[in-house]
């Protein structure tokens, strides 16, 4: 065989080897910042749903003073919407530990 031709052939297969390789790359760049958009979306919604059960406590709470019925820390519904509260924390930590490992990557 030529050695031109032997030359030309490894050259192509080095190029393509190279071309396979960076495109494997991307992919996985692109997997990641499509992960990192999908934690963010969730971190939003965690958010949004943990200032709306505050903001239900809080008027819970002022229904509460303004009827002098009760205790606010007593009231049942106050403290399962502080659960819900704790719950959804916990998940805001579990979506920013994820998305903590992902960047690392």
């Amino acid at each position: 065989m030529n050695p031109r031709f032997r030359k030309f052939k490894n050259d192509l297969r080095t190029g393509w080897a190279t071309v396979r390789q960076g495109s494997a790359e991307t992919v996985d760049q692109s997997l990641r910042e499509i992960e990192l958009l999908r934690l963010k979306f969730e971190l939003y919604q965690v958010g949004d749903q943990i200032r709306d059960y505050l903001r239900a406590a809080g008027e819970r709470a002022f229904q509460l003073i303004e009827r002098k019925g009760g205790s606010v820390l007593d009231d049942k519904e106050m403290r399962v919407l502080f659960e819900k509260v704790d719950q959804l924390k916990q998940e805001e930590a579990r979506i920013r530990f994820e998305r903590d490992q992902i960047k690392e990557q």
